[in-house]
């Protein structure tokens, strides 16, 4: 009757450390999810598809963790302008197309808290915008006609 018991004790131990297992693994999936990647690094990325979001982006914010940004995703490709009214950090700003290539990048726009602020952009339609923190397209090799690998979470 004891080995039994120690068999069903043991049993249930496993089952509880699977069950664990499982759920953090699946967590720590969906949380790297939402990402932009290219050949040398990622981006955990916040999104921006509504209008409101697109206006606001990253203004008032203090601070953007070293590999985190925010990815605008536009409904249909068109010339984006992009300006840093009220952004408080600069901002590498990468423009990106419908086939995931890099067809502009904004290195280090910097904070605007004038009236009137200069807007960035490429004259070629683009379907994503990519801010990430002043300097890391430099530090990270980012460049013209590289190739983006978009990972949205369902």
């Amino acid at each position: 009757m004891t080995n039994k018991k120690a068999l069903i004790k043991r049993t249930m131990c496993a089952l509880i450390i699977i069950g664990f297992t499982i759920f953090f693994l699946t967590a720590a999936q969906k949380q790297n999810q939402d990402r932009v990647c290219f050949e040398s690094t990622c981006i955990e990325t916040e999104f921006a598809t509504t209008p409101e979001e697109i206006t606001k982006g990253l203004m008032y914010r203090t601070e953007l963790c070293e590999s985190c940004g925010m990815l605008f995703i536009f409904k249909n490709d068109a010339t984006h302008r992009f300006w840093m009214k009220n952004t408080l950090i600069p901002l590498d700003i990468i423009w990106i197309d419908t086939n995931s290539k890099i067809i502009y990048i904004q290195k280090e726009a910097k904070p605007c808290n004038t009236p009137t602020c200069p807007t960035f952009g490429p004259e070629t339609n683009s379907r994503y915008v990519l801010e990430v923190n002043g300097g890391y397209t430099e530090k990270h090799r980012i460049n013209l006609g590289d190739t983006a690998k978009i990972f949205l979470s369902e």
